[in-house]
């Protein structure tokens, strides 16, 4: 997708972005970046909003203020926000003067689920993306990240659909370099701003790595940028994961994971999420080395191979759909 993802009319400021953990945001406001604009989210009564991080007064970051009665206080001169970005005081005013009209910030939309806080810079074209099992009792959860990238979120997110690297990134963990399978053909099932595929795979356990199974795999790519990953060993052990890479700026990118596991409950997440990391890290260094930064939905830019790479030549196909359809 070209374009600045600053830009006013970039087609992914209209749908939803894991900006930051709910835990992070509890009595002072916090300072995060999504897609070049630097935001300050902060917590009222009725739950956490998002406003440009900047005072419209002096330019200070309303992220170095404090919160008092629901309302976010500018540090430099006490000016007084709302959740709407509207300023209510301003303490040096006479009371008789009124406060100006352009005494506003922009504010997003924004919800908290899951653990996270979501934000939209836009409207968004998509709600946040549904997983039933996160909130039944015989499943556990777990949260990975924010771990940051310097890739392309697009990177990102193909990457964690790419099967065929599997075996070599991740010897003895997700597959084994001496007993490499062919990736055939994924039947792919194009969806409204979305597709489907499932396939089979030799993966580790993930409280013992070292025991490989034979499972069924399941992907469910919302974009931009949400994978939905559904796990099944032979036994029934379910793992659930719902990813989001985040587009903090080009090329830099934010990653969350929601997980959530039918098994092992008793054990605290600690073994999980270090598997999950340990992963990330291996990925990691091959992705931020990849060029162009930027993943290209030229067709010309990279070779493809029909079997493995063909989830990800759906993607790319649609990503540049996604961008034109909303360029008319």
């Amino acid at each position: 997708m070209s374009g600045l993802l600053s830009d006013p009319k970039n087609p992914l400021r209209n749908y939803w972005h894991a900006v930051a953990l709910s835990s992070d945001v509890k009595n002072k406001p916090i300072a995060t970046t999504l897609m070049d604009e630097d935001l300050v989210l902060w917590r009222t009564e009725t739950g956490v909003s998002a406003l440009e991080d900047r005072c419209v007064h002096r330019g200070t970051r309303l992220s170095l203020g404090w919160v008092e009665k629901n309302r976010l206080l500018c540090p430099y001169h006490g000016w007084e926000y709302d959740s709407g970005g509207g300023v209510k005081v301003i303490p040096s005013n006479p009371p008789e003067r009124p406060i100006p009209a352009k005494a506003r910030v922009g504010a997003y939309h924004c919800a908290e689920r899951y653990g996270l806080i979501f934000v939209c810079l836009g409207e968004p074209k998509q709600p946040l993306y549904e997983v039933p099992e996160f909130e039944r009792e015989d499943f556990k959860c777990h949260i990975v990240g924010p771990v940051i990238w310097q890739a392309d979120a697009g990177r990102s997110l193909e990457n964690f659909m790419d099967e065929a690297h599997l075996p070599w990134a991740h010897p003895d963990m997700l597959g084994n370099r001496d007993n490499i399978p062919v990736v055939s053909t994924r039947t792919v099932e194009e969806q409204d701003g979305a597709f489907y595929f499932e396939c089979q795979s030799e993966v580790g356990n993930r409280l013992n790595p070292d025991k490989l199974t034979i499972n069924r795999l399941t992907y469910h790519i919302a974009l931009p940028y949400t994978l939905y990953h559904e796990n099944i060993y032979p036994n029934g052990d379910r793992v659930i994961d719902l990813f989001f890479s985040t587009p903090i700026s080009e090329g830099k990118c934010a990653r969350y994971m929601v997980v959530a596991r039918n098994f092992g409950l008793e054990h605290p997440p600690d073994k999980f999420i270090a598997f999950t990391k340990k992963i990330w890290e291996q990925d990691r260094i091959l992705i931020e080395s990849q060029r162009p930064v930027k993943l290209p939905t030229d067709w010309n830019k990279e070779l493809h191979l029909r079997g493995p790479d063909g989830p990800s030549v759906t993607y790319r196909k649609m990503l540049a759909a996604l961008s034109q359809t909303e360029k008319t």
